[in-house]
């Protein structure tokens, strides 16, 4: 990661989740289903999937899934 990388994480909202699954399909790295409900398999993003882990928050119905820079 280069010093000028910005590091993302991903934010899930299990209330709103109603388990389409189309997160997992796209990104399982980070997104996984647990008793039909979405699950982060990590909250911070690796720069390899952060392409991936924004189509698979995208894909999302409900809108239940956000990734966003981390600040600090």
């Amino acid at each position: 990661m280069s010093a000028t990388a910005i590091a993302h994480r991903v934010v899930a909202d299990r209330s709103a989740c109603c388990g389409y699954g189309t997160c997992v399909e796209i990104c399982p790295e980070i997104y996984q289903l647990e008793g039909g409900l979405v699950v982060l398999t990590t909250e911070l993003v690796p720069p390899e999937l952060l392409e991936r882990a924004i189509e698979g928050a995208e894909s999302c119905p409900q809108a239940a899934i956000v990734v966003e820079p981390v600040e600090g």
